[in-house]
């Protein structure tokens, strides 16, 4: 399968190495995985998801889900009501949810981490809580066979970012995330840990699906909402000075722990084990802010000319109208880019990280050439690691946003519009009824050569 994303080497995983020489695995090595394995590039630049506090969160809490399309890919927690829990317990109190992904394999070893976190275009990252140059150590990768080499035997945490955006059995788990819009998944951070392994108790500002991988992780957790948010001093990581859980569980490989925003928690490793952490997103609302003042940028300017004042005011003085003027002034404008950029959080929720933008995979593609492997057989897929979201317009037309681009669809075409939205790949039976229609084949031409969209040979 072709790829738009640069690709890690191939593992053999007969032999355990790159080529037909047969070999032991040992952590460390920079193992890839077949073509089904790493297929984008990640960014040290990317928008990490970091332990600790980030404050003036906005917070997504709403739901708009159709059930035409989601059998394509779906996947169901198990033990699991998807409406009791975004009634009772999203984004308000933990949940464990035992044997939610029943006979559970970890689709990723540690030598495929380690691989992935020796690679100088991956977000990888070391917490030492013991054995380093200081308490709670951070380093940062790349990191070299001899770095892991060098390690204690206890105390340490392996993190890589985004490793979804890599690998195909890892990107498949989100589909038991359907429940939720796509737009609202941020990325699955895979943590590797050894005896003891921990990154402190902390608490994260965004929503966090915790499954256990492999192995066994003791996770403790504090439902108080008046706990001390002091943290200590001189470490590299906000971790919480004072800890004092309410529960603790131990988790096996298939569970999974829901962690709401701002739940105090600290995870230990109970021997090696691997934990997946499904990351949902939490974007500040000065980012916000930001993300739609650029996009208004071509908006008409607004000037501040509405001054109340008189002949005894003081010379230097900022009057209580001159400054409820401003801050009316400041609303309408930005109620005005609001309802002239309506389209602006489309593209905002879907664009990629920096890094992670789609790659068109080979030539471009005109309309005959879309045709022409389509009849002779090829299949269409999302490319691994694509934001797509849908939307409908205020006048009733429809708008398609994919990796931070704008497609419009006229009202009739709903059905189209979902298929591209909700859909992992495409049988000819769905694209039968619209293969020959220049409009939809245009689109979905802009698509694939954006890299947003790929071809497989069958």
């Amino acid at each position: 399968m072709q790829s738009g994303r640069r690709t890690v080497p191939r593992l053999d995983r007969e032999t355990g190495g790159r080529g037909s020489e047969p070999r032991k695995p040992a952590f460390g090595d920079k193992y890839g995985k077949d073509q089904t394995g790493f297929l984008r590039t990640p960014s040290q630049n990317g928008y990490r998801r970091t332990f600790g506090s980030v404050t003036n969160c906005f917070y997504l809490d709403y739901f708009i889900i159709f059930a035409e399309f989601s059998a394509m890919t779906e996947q169901n927690l198990a033990h699991f009501d998807a409406d009791d829990f975004l009634l009772n317990f999203w984004q308000k109190s933990p949940l464990l949810i035992r044997q939610a992904i029943p006979d559970f394999v970890c689709p990723l070893s540690p030598d495929e981490l380690a691989g992935l976190a020796c690679e100088d275009y991956s977000e990888s990252r070391l917490v030492l809580e013991k054995y380093g140059a200081k308490p709670w150590e951070l380093r940062h990768g790349p990191f070299t066979d001899e770095h892991f080499a060098a390690l204690p035997d206890t105390h340490w945490t392996l993190l890589v970012q985004d490793v979804d955006k890599y690998d195909a059995d890892v990107n498949a788990l989100l589909d038991y995330f359907r429940f939720l819009p796509s737009w609202l998944l941020d990325d699955i951070m895979v943590s590797y840990a050894v005896t003891e392994g921990s990154v402190g108790p902390h608490t994260d500002q965004y929503d966090v699906f915790l499954l256990q991988a492999s192995g066994q992780r003791r996770w403790q957790v504090d439902r108080s909402t008046d706990y001390d948010r002091t943290s200590l001093h001189d470490t590299d990581l906000n971790i919480l000075q004072q800890f004092s859980p309410t529960d603790e569980w131990t988790l096996e490989p298939g569970d999974i722990l829901y962690l709401p925003p701002g739940t105090p928690h600290h995870g230990m490793a109970v021997g090696e084990c691997m934990t997946f952490s499904v990351g949902l997103r939490a974007p500040e609302a000065t980012q916000l802010i930001d993300e739609l003042l650029q996009d208004g940028m071509d908006i008409e300017p607004t000037f501040f000319r509405e001054v109340k004042t008189n002949a005894t005011h003081c010379h230097g003085e900022i009057s209580i109208d001159s400054r409820d003027s401003i801050y009316r002034m400041l609303k309408q404008h930005l109620t005005q880019l609001m309802q002239a950029s309506d389209e602006w959080l489309g593209k905002y929720l879907t664009r990629p990280k920096p890094g992670l933008e789609p790659v068109q995979s080979g030539d471009p593609i005109d309309i005959a050439g879309l045709r022409s492997r389509y009849r002779a057989g090829d299949r269409l897929h999302i490319a691994l690691g694509t934001r797509i979201a849908w939307a409908k317009a205020d006048d009733g037309n429809y708008r398609l946003f994919a990796d931070g681009n704008r497609f419009n669809f006229a009202a009739p075409q709903l059905d189209q519009v979902r298929l591209l939205g909700m859909a992992k790949e495409f049988t000819q039976p769905q694209l039968d009824q619209w293969i020959d229609s220049d409009r939809f084949a245009s689109i979905l031409i802009a698509l694939i050569n954006q890299g947003s969209i790929q071809f497989e040979s069958p």
